[in-house]
């Protein structure tokens, strides 16, 4: 039997779900595919109670189970931080052999979850904007401290048990909007005396959208033209956060041509969402990556097959390996299993019993479920809301309203009005896998965030798309116009400058009462007919092309080589 010598790599990820959740399973998934892989995940403390409810669920069983010559296993060490040492697991079967031990471990025991927060931080009873930030200093402060133990010649980490201590780190993936970490990484290594290990960017976005960021501004890259901007003005005495604030995702009736899609006017960000200067303040820089020595490459959790034409243009421009590793799930997901749903809270129970109900009413897909993930919402058009809710009862279509975005203002007197409809559903959040895989569900209205709309193609659910910023519009078109699985609506859009409020097709945004409702009124109509059922149709076909890179195609072989980066 031939021994692989054990490996190491480390994840930085960015405090926010929709970036966590896709790097998370990325990461188990390579532990799957590469036995010899061990892996340490640091961990801001805010995330720590969904990363753990995560690798509890019924999804990632699996991780615990192990290999067949083993008796037991064990649980991965959670919640450990600088301030106090966390009881890591330890291997529940010893051998003779270390390398024996190393075939013997499930995925379980090839994970550590290390929270880095320093001992001055207060951890609050809740999580705010105001708290969510300070958190986001005090990490970036604590980060190097942490990397410098786990790099060092012992790779003891004080005060944590370190359970990977005999294994050096190989390799680190790192969100790009952490783009602090080359830097930090230069430093830790040259203290050590030791090189930079491969350092891997992840973005949780398509080809298509990770082009328009961060490719040069001359090829239409956003981040670059964001940034000389900013830097013009300061340079001219304009304070930092003010020009930040102007110039962040502004459209300026500029035609875009970007790899694939048809051109667009500026692909202007939807400006019904208050992003305060400092968010842009803290990602726009990222683009400076693009160019660094130690950034070897970069992960998409998306499918090559899809974008080809996008895949090329990034890897060319950036001059680095692109690893297009496909949308991350466990694997029973590709396969079709579903356990059966268990709920968690009396909003989960809700959902169920209503989505059971509405299936016994009215039969499968029935349900239209609206979405917008858990940080975007037409806060500056929460009318906006009234109109899609008002025009789903007109239509007496039954739907599914969850508003778990912080922001959300959803008007008492709107809920009050709904509640003496039989066939709605609002909640605060809903057990979303759970939901789109659910019999009733038949159409997603959704912001098009790179979770939702991966969950929608594995559960071959049909879209209406309302992109409000970041990458939203570019996988709104990817699947809207070139892949036809879903509608985007076009009325609801709306523009920082209304002078830019004609779309490249033609289209003149509107944006009246009158125009949204109209829009909507067709859109509903269009689901319940021959169209709706195309929509079916192109998604099924396109969820094939996702599961076969999964299994032999791009997706696959960038999962190997992504483990092997170092050699």
């Amino acid at each position: 039997m031939t021994v692989v010598k054990p490996t190491h790599f480390v994840v930085v990820p960015l405090a926010m779900w929709g970036h966590l959740r896709p790097l998370l399973h990325l990461s188990l998934n390579l532990l799957a595919v590469h036995p010899n892989l061990h892996l340490t995940l640091l961990a801001a403390p805010s995330v720590l109670p969904k990363v753990e409810s995560e690798l509890k669920s019924t999804s990632f069983a699996h991780i615990y189970t192990p290999s067949p010559t083993t008796s037991g296993t064990s649980t991965p060490s959670l919640g450990a931080s600088a301030s106090a040492s966390a009881g890591a697991s330890t291997d529940a079967h010893h051998t003779s052999s270390k390398e024996q031990q190393q075939e013997n471990k499930a995925i379980a025991d090839r994970l550590q979850v290390i929270t880095c927060i320093s001992p001055e931080f207060d951890l609050p009873e809740q999580w705010d904007p105001a708290t969510m930030a300070k958190e986001g200093v005090d990490y970036a402060k604590t980060i190097p401290a942490f990397l410098k133990d786990l790099l060092g010649k012992e790779h003891k980490i004080q005060g944590i048990n370190n359970k990977f201590e005999d294994i050096a780190p190989d390799f680190l993936i790192f969100d790009v909007f952490n783009f602090f970490i080359p830097d930090v990484m230069r430093a830790v290594s040259c203290e050590s005396g030791n090189r930079v290990i491969p350092l891997i960017g992840f973005v949780p976005s398509n080809a298509t959208a990770s082009y328009h960021t961060f490719a040069e501004e001359e090829k239409g890259g956003s981040f670059a033209k964001m940034l000389r901007l900013v830097k013009e003005d300061v340079a001219k005495g304009r304070d930092t956060t003010e020009a930040y604030g102007e110039h962040s995702f502004a459209a300026y009736g500029q035609v875009k041509k970007l790899p694939g899609l048809a051109d667009k006017f500026d692909w202007p960000n939807m400006a019904t969402i208050p992003f305060p200067p400092g968010t842009f303040m803290a990602v726009i820089p990222s683009v400076q990556l693009t160019d660094d020595e130690n950034m070897t490459g970069l992960i998409c959790p998306t499918t090559a097959e899809i974008e080809m034409e996008a895949v090329e243009a990034l890897e060319k421009d950036l001059g680095k390996r692109v690893y297009m590793v496909g949308p991350q799930f466990p694997e029973s997901s590709w396969i079709g299993e579903h356990p059966i749903p268990k709920a968690s809270n009396a909003e989960d129970e809700k959902v169920y019993r209503f989505l059971d109900d509405m299936d016994e009413k009215y039969g499968p897909n029935s349900v239209i479920y609206v979405s917008f993930g858990s940080i975007f919402f037409p806060v500056l058009r929460p009318e906006i809301i009234r109109y899609i809710l008002q025009s789903l009862k007109q239509a007496g279509f039954p739907f599914l309203f969850a508003h778990a975005s912080g922001m959300a203002q959803i008007p008492d007197e709107l809920i009050k009005e709904l509640e003496e409809y039989d066939d709605c559903c609002i909640v605060n959040f809903a057990p979303q896998w759970d939901v789109v895989n659910h019999d009733a569900t038949g159409f997603f209205l959704t912001h098009c965030g790179s979770n939702s709309t991966a969950e929608a193609i594995l559960a071959e659910l049909p879209l209406v798309t309302m992109p409000f910023a970041a990458d939203q519009g570019e996988f709104a078109a990817l699947l809207t116009e070139v892949y036809k699985v879903g509608i985007d609506l076009k009325q609801v859009k709306t523009f920082s400058k209304p002078e830019y409020n004609k779309l490249y097709d033609g289209t003149v945004v509107l944006g009246t009462e009158d125009a949204i409702k109209e829009e909507l009124h067709e859109t509903w109509n269009k689901l319940r007919g021959p169209e709706g059922e195309v929509l079916r149709t192109n998604m099924k076909k396109l969820k094939s092309t996702v599961k076969q890179s999964w299994v032999n195609g791009r997706s696959k072989k960038d999962m190997l080589a992504l483990g092997r980066c170092f050699e």
